[in-house]
């Protein structure tokens, strides 16, 4: 799905931001998917990106409907 790039983004602090970096398809401190620029601008990895995450938003469906919390 995803490569070995990774993805640097910057999370808020108190005074200042704290730069992170994070490997590509990996979960963000925010909850969305960290993508690099090289999948981003690949249709065919952007493609398999957004199958999975129907796949998670339709397990995630399931389980809300069962009672029980998300993954």
């Amino acid at each position: 799905m995803s490569c070995n790039n990774k993805e640097e983004y910057s999370i808020p602090t108190t005074y200042y931001y704290r730069h992170v970096s994070t490997k590509c398809g990996n979960t963000k401190a925010d909850g969305r998917r960290a993508i690099c620029d090289e999948c981003r601008d690949n249709p065919v990895k952007m493609r398999e990106i957004e199958d999975i995450q129907v796949c998670v938003d339709k397990d995630n469906a399931w389980l809300r409907s069962a009672g029980w919390g998300e993954i």
